[in-house]
Formats: C-alpha cells, structure tokens, sequence
C-alpha cells in the first residue's frame, strides 16, 4: 500500500497528507480516487502541484470562442453585440486552428505590429498607412481575446496563461477632435434635405442637440420621447452603459423632434420607431451617402456627438456633473479633454478678475 494511505475496511482507504506543517485526511472507496487527491493535496501544499492541461491543448482558439458565444458567456449588457462581434473575429484569424496553449504574448505583439502596421508607422503615429484598422480597435479585439482566455480556463479549472499581458495592446490613441467648422453645419443640414432619407436632416439636428449616441437614436421608440411635458425630454432605458438616462431637449431638438412625428399620432406615442431605420448602421450609410464628395474631411457620425457635447461647455453653465447626466458618460475624467473649452472663464475667478472685484 502507497505510503500515507491506510486500508480501513472493505472498500475504505483514508488518505494522510503531511506536508509542510498541514495535515489533511479523507477517506475514498476506490484506491485510484485516494492516490489522485494525495497527489494533488500534496502538490498544492508544496507548490509543485502537476498542471494538467491536457484539454486546453486540444481546444482551438476557435473553439473556444464557439463555446463562449453558444454558451452566452459574453453577458446580456448593451455592448454584449460588440464584444461577440470581436470573440467572431479571432475565429476567422490565423489563431483560429492554433491550441490554447501555443498562443504567446510575443505572437500577439506580432500580429498587433502585422495589423497596425507599425514598421511603416513615421514617428509620433501610431498606424502605418497600410493599417487594416485603428489602435482602438486592436484594444477591443485584445480585450474580447483577454475574456476568452480568462472565462474559458475558470469554468473548465484549467490553470491557463492568458496571452494578453501588459505590453501587448498598443497605445491607446488620443480621442477625435473633430468640430463643425465655418459653414460646416449649414452645408450639412442642406445635403441632408436633399437626401432620399427625409429623417436625415432631423436626425442630426437631434444628434448635436442632445449628444445621443447613434444606437440610442436607432432604437428609441415614441413611448419615450416626451414633447408635451412641462420640461420636454427622452428617456433612454438602455444605454451602452446599461444605464438608464433621462436627455432634456432644447427648443431646437423640440422642433426636429416635431418634424419627425408621424401625422394623426397620438400624443402619448406608441413603441413605434422614430427613425425607420433597425441599427444605428442605418443611420450610418445615410450620413455617409451626403458627405461623400461633399467637402467633409473626415466628418463622421460620431463627431456630432463630440460636437454637442463641446456646445455644452462652451454655450451653457452647466456643471460638469449636470453635462454628464445628459450626455451619458459615467466619470468626469471621460469629460476632462473638454474642460480646455471654459479654461477662458476661470480668468474672471482669479486674483482683481471680474468676479473676485465684485466680492471686493
């Protein structure tokens, strides 16, 4: 008999473990079963515990991410869409046949360099002209594999290095600053009433308006939309903070709203869409169909809601914390490449400033 097991009657063998000051005992019916726990007991006490990872090395990375997607893994937040779009990617990569456990960190960087095309990058940038596709989105991408890796290995208790490890991702690149120059606004708003979408010009009114993002305006439904309340607004039930936000509309934002209404509606409004469109994809191809060619230098979608948001410091008085309750963002840090807009009115506060000459 192994030493440290005991024989304790038919069927009864009780393990002993005495390893560095701690004793532990436990009783199994088969031999095998006795000889298995000491074995692993003793190893995690002496810290030379045997790693099995037998079926991490016969998992793809492709079958993992089959795994995490029809095992709902990814969670049922609002950007559980976006997460499950970048776990598909890495099915279709060139890791995609490779065993979990023959993804290193040094592979990752390779490819991050590969996709960024950072050898051809000139100094201070972050892309080469040849990138597939953004810092950012590299980030994502990295972080869903991240998950993978980490979820994977706690259901099946599989000790496995995660490959994402500090120093793979790339910078992380400064956020856009693209405003609506000169007459920027008003040639836009003029391509949009030409446009074959008669929503389109509302549309981006409301956008800058309220600083709503555009899969908040895709799904939002007249239920929510209040244009008869003593204080007009639109209540936001899922945000992608999964955060639920009440946005204030401006007699601007009012009036588009308005112009949109369907004829003979009831005030309350159904839960049909505002905008006839399924996806904030939709609104997407109908800003990119005006501004091809137009005279837009790298205008998106996106930059209307920076510029709604820079209207807010720069034409009201609201606290950075009232600025946060509209716009949706969750931290005042997420507000700070703004505050530069208002650096002019802390003049007026400093010592003989217009403000402190009145205390005087």
């Amino acid at each position: 008999m192994p030493e440290g097991i005991q024989v304790r009657g038919p069927n009864q063998f009780r393990v002993q473990v005495r390893r560095n000051g701690v004793y532990q005992t436990k009783t199994f019916e088969k031999l095998s079963d006795a000889q298995e726990w000491q074995r692993v007991t003793e190893g995690k006490v002496t810290g030379e515990e045997l790693v099995d990872l037998k079926r991490a090395r016969s998992t793809s990375l492709a079958d993992a991410c089959d795994w995490m997607l029809d095992g709902k893994h990814v969670g049922n937040n609002p950007d559980a869409k976006n997460v499950a779009s970048k776990i598909r990617h890495w099915k279709d990569s060139k890791f995609a046949a490779w065993s979990l456990v023959s993804i290193h960190d040094w592979d990752l960087i390779e490819w991050r360099r590969e996709v960024l095309d950072e050898d051809n990058a000139e100094d201070g940038d972050i892309c080469g002209p040849a990138a597939e596709c953004g810092a950012q989105t590299v980030i994502h991408r990295l972080n869903a594999l991240s998950k993978v890796f980490q979820v994977w290995a706690r259901a099946h208790r599989v000790p496995l290095e995660n490959p994402v490890k500090p120093g793979v991702r790339p910078g992380k690149p400064d956020g856009r600053d693209r405003r609506l120059a000169g007459d920027e606004e008003k040639r836009l708003l003029k391509a949009a009433e030409k446009s074959s979408r008669p929503w389109l010009k509302a549309a981006i009114i409301i956008s800058i308006e309220t600083c709503m993002r555009q899969s908040e305006l895709a799904g939002l439904t007249w239920d929510r939309v209040k244009l008869t309340s003593e204080y007009p607004h639109v209540d936001l039930l899922k945000t992608k903070n999964d955060r639920p936000r009440r946005v204030p509309l401006s007699p601007r934002a009012l009036s588009a709203f308005k112009s949109l209404k369907p004829k003979g509606a009831t005030a309350g409004g159904g839960a049909e869409p505002v905008l006839p469109v399924e996806t904030g994809r939709g609104i997407i191809h109908a800003f990119r169909d005006i501004i091809a060619d137009q005279g837009f230098p790298d205008l998106r979608w996106h930059d209307l809601r920076h510029e709604g948001v820079s209207r807010l410091f720069e034409l009201t008085d609201l606290r950075e914390n009232e600025i946060m309750a509209i716009s949706g963002h969750l931290t005042p840090a997420m507000l700070a490449r703004y505050t530069h807009l208002r650096a002019d009115r802390l003049g007026a506060r400093l010592p003989g400033g217009k403000l402190n000459s009145r205390r005087g």
